[in-house]
């Protein structure tokens, strides 16, 4: 297994954000009336996560980054530990004045757009994103040197502006990302994937031949099939809004999964510990790597569903998935 320590933390920064995407968890949590958990990430805690941590990305499971009002304070601690840093961000309800300030924090923190189509369109998954703006932010911030990315989700309702999107991006120089996604978004009606299982296959199919791959395989016999990612990869760490460190972003809403409860005890709280050692070194810590390598059959649910391939994958088709969101 990579060591934590040479891995990046994926950081949920907040509880806080004004769109209504319709894949995201916020969603589950308006349908049934729940409260939206945790809290901002303070600077305290920030200082003890990047003294073990030297790679960080911001990137919410509830929020958007840029609502954490301590957001400018942590950026200049990143620059004054010479931390890399990575920041998804798909919100567009800051002035440009703070934007302004923001992006003088650190000027060296590459900044992840997420336009999911042209910039007039995004809002119809992005949910009351001003795209246009956004984009015009994301140029600001690429003129004035910071790194910028633009990440474009594939939608059937964007999937047609996918070559102008390109054009665009190519012609300001802007890195362009496509990402192909198989989520489940039907809490919005209005909104299809425009990849089904077929498609999902022939990307794969693209990048390697003969590939055996049927996506039904993904929730069947699951007990002889997990292939825990943060056993095999790099993948990143995960600090959730309610203060606890987990294996990854997946185990961020099981509160009360068997398997994955104890991980959010109160005594794993990060305010609760010197050192994220403490943390990641404890017994309960210990046993939840123990299970997914020697009694798998075990393992949390939320485990077998996310981590659970064809028993007959090699590494390089895995690769070929995880490099394309499909794992």
């Amino acid at each position: 297994m990579i060591p934590f320590y040479k891995r990046s933390i994926n950081i949920d920064a907040s509880n806080k954000c004004t769109l209504e995407c319709a894949a995201c968890v916020r969603q589950i949590y308006r349908k049934n009336n729940w409260t939206i958990p945790g809290e901002d990430l303070t600077l305290s805690q920030f200082d003890k996560l990047t003294n073990y941590f030297k790679k960080v990305s911001f990137c919410g499971t509830f929020s958007d980054p840029i609502f954490n009002l301590n957001f400018a304070d942590i950026l200049k601690l990143c620059k004054e530990k010479n931390i890399e840093t990575q920041i998804s961000t798909s919100a567009s309800h800051r002035p440009i004045k703070w934007y302004k300030e923001i992006f003088k924090s650190y000027s060296k923190a590459k900044w992840i757009f997420g336009i999911d189509g042209l910039p007039n369109e995004s809002h119809k998954y992005r949910i009351h994103q001003n795209g246009e703006y956004l984009f015009d932010i994301m140029l600001m911030a690429h003129y004035q040197n910071i790194p910028v990315q633009w990440q474009y989700i594939v939608f059937d309702y964007n999937k047609n502006s996918i070559e102008k999107a390109k054009k665009i991006a190519k012609f300001h120089k802007i890195p362009f990302v496509l990402i192909y996604s198989n989520r489940n978004i039907d809490m919005n009606k209005d909104i299809k994937n425009t990849y089904n299982k077929a498609e999902i296959k022939n990307i794969i199919n693209k990048n390697k031949k003969n590939v055996s791959y049927k996506a039904s395989d993904l929730n069947e016999n699951l007990e002889t099939k997990i292939n825990p990612k943060c056993l095999l990869s790099d993948r990143d760490l995960s600090f959730s809004n309610t203060g606890h460190i987990m294996p990854c972003c997946w185990l961020n809403t099981r509160y009360k999964e068997n398997g994955i409860s104890k991980l959010f005890d109160n005594k794993h709280h990060i305010d609760n510990n010197t050192t994220v050692e403490d943390i990641i070194n404890s017994k309960d810590w210990n046993d939840f790597f123990e299970t997914l390598k020697n009694n798998p059959s075990k393992a949390p649910l939320t485990c077998k569903r996310f981590c659970s391939n064809n028993v007959n994958d090699n590494p390089e088709e895995t690769k070929i998935r995880y490099e394309n969101n499909l794992l």
